[in-house]
């Protein structure tokens, strides 16, 4: 069989649903991918838009993360009925190269930026107090967790697993410090004009389009959300338990597949790929929409009570400093030194979940191209071009005038826009050309597609949008 001009091979059999109670292989994914958009724009770029703009913006995240689960949802679908990645089912409306290009090399070119690692190397610093100065300060402990992160993931079995649980188990715990932090700190007056600004947007004349499209591109995990197929794949998920899973440093060297599965068309087939769809898109909307949403309007309520008022705007080297004060408010002293804990955590994890997926994506598209068979040579040797390329970057914040945490993340946001908007759009065709020999009951509905096509223009805009206003004169 050929699906837009690439063989699939058939497999007789969808693997039966795993039980519920496999707790970590239905929601692990899912929680690697909310704790990228908690470590990423709802810390850093919620906060830095809040505090110097108001909440008059808020409506267009919510329209945007809504168009992106959706986006989510149905390249999470192929991973259900194929066994391959959303990225993949790109590729095969794009070309292989047209994906090599456009999305893989967009996502790396954005996420070779140590953002995440700088980020929590600042939260350390301020924290620690060591070295004096913040610039050799942030230099030093990006470096520290830099080399923690590729540490971690050389001493897993799976790559994945060890990962998974810190995202996991890190993000339920900040969900329940938030929402205790934000019952006691949030100012009625904020609630008002956030639940006025869901449905009456108020831009004001003097936004920075550059960092609204920054943090629109990144609303909850943004072009992330593509990786969270890749953990599906990894972990199993319908035709994907065929396909098999990276080791870590310390695992068995493996064979991979490097092509997808499509089952036989049989009732039972049918039946149990409704049911890994039907999971799949319930731990999305409950999971990441619900709780992308919710830690959304936290930080803006926090920012909008604490920040704004007294005019502490994060940016460069202070990108989480002023932050600290939403623990102050309800726990002191003891709150600041809490949330800076916390913030370094998140930052790192984020690091080392967006570390292993760009070198997963690599080790990915290697495989397809040059065939290759051992896919722990190939994982490794891209977990080594990575830390170089990473590590000269870090080294520029120290070297090079205007480069900062700050300015490191609104960049790698915008670059990632690119694959974000390709990625829709590829999405958007695939969802009525990969499907045409699959039964009905499993392809993606008009209202999906819909969706998609409405999403795709309004990224589109405020993409163009926000690259206008940064290279105006």
């Amino acid at each position: 069989m050929r699906v837009a001009g690439r063989p699939v091979e058939t497999h007789p059999t969808v693997p039966e649903p795993l039980p519920l109670r496999r707790f970590m292989v239905y929601v692990g994914p899912v929680m690697m991918t909310v704790a990228l958009g908690l470590g990423t724009s709802e810390l850093i770029l919620y906060p830095r838009l809040t505090a110097e703009f108001g909440t008059g913006w808020l409506g267009l995240m919510v329209l945007a993360l809504l168009f992106q689960t959706v986006w989510a949802q149905e390249l999470a679908r192929w991973t259900v009925v194929c066994g391959e990645h959303g990225a993949e089912a790109n590729s095969r409306i794009m070309t292989t190269a047209g994906g090599a290009v456009f999305i893989s090399g967009a996502m790396f070119c954005a996420f070779a930026i140590p953002a995440w690692a700088t980020a929590a190397a600042s939260a350390l610093h301020e924290l620690i107090r060591w070295p004096a100065s913040k610039e050799l300060g942030t230099l030093v402990w990006a470096y520290a967790s830099f080399l923690l992160v590729f540490l971690i993931v050389f001493l897993s079995k799976t790559a994945r697993k060890c990962i998974e649980h810190i995202a996991t188990w890190a993000t339920l715990g900040t969900w329940a410090l938030l929402i205790v932090t934000a019952s006691m700190a949030v100012q009625p007056d904020s609630v008002g004009r956030m639940a006025r600004h869901l449905f009456v947007w108020e831009i004001p004349a003097g936004m920075n389009w550059w960092v609204l499209g920054s943090t629109l591109a990144w609303v909850g995990a943004g072009p992330c959300l593509l990786w969270h197929t890749y953990w599906m794949k990894d972990a199993g998920w319908g035709m994907a338990t065929y396909i098999g899973s990276i080791p870590g440093g310390m695992g068995e060297p493996v064979r991979i597949r490097s092509e997808g599965l499509f089952p036989e068309p049989t009732p039972e087939n049918v039946s149990r790929l409704k049911t890994w769809i039907g999971r799949s898109n319930l731990v999305l909307w409950l999971a990441y929409f619900v709780g992308s949403l919710g830690t959304i309007l936290i930080f803006v309520g926090l920012s909008d009570s604490i920040l704004r008022p007294q005019g502490l705007i994060p940016k460069g080297y202070d990108v989480v400093k002023h932050q600290a004060l939403f623990f102050k408010a309800p726990l002191g002293d003891f709150g600041v030194t809490l949330f800076l804990a916390i913030a370094w955590l998140f930052f790192f994890k984020s690091q080392m979940a967006i570390s292993e997926a760009v070198v997963r994506q690599n080790t990915d598209l290697t495989m397809r191209l040059l065939r290759r068979d051992d896919v722990k040579r190939v994982y490794l040797g891209w977990w080594g071009v990575y830390l170089a390329i990473s590590f000269v970057l870090i080294g520029l914040q120290y070297l090079v005038p205007g480069a900062s945490p700050f300015a490191f993340v609104t960049t790698a946001a915008m670059l990632s826009f690119v694959s974000l908007v390709v990625s829709m759009g590829a999405t958007l065709v695939g969802s009525i050309v990969l499907y045409r020999d699959l039964p009905r009951e499993v392809r993606p509905g008009p209202l999906t597609i819909g969706a998609l096509a409405v999403g795709l223009v309004f990224h589109l805009y405020w993409i163009v949008r926000a690259v206008a206003y940064h290279i105006r004169p």
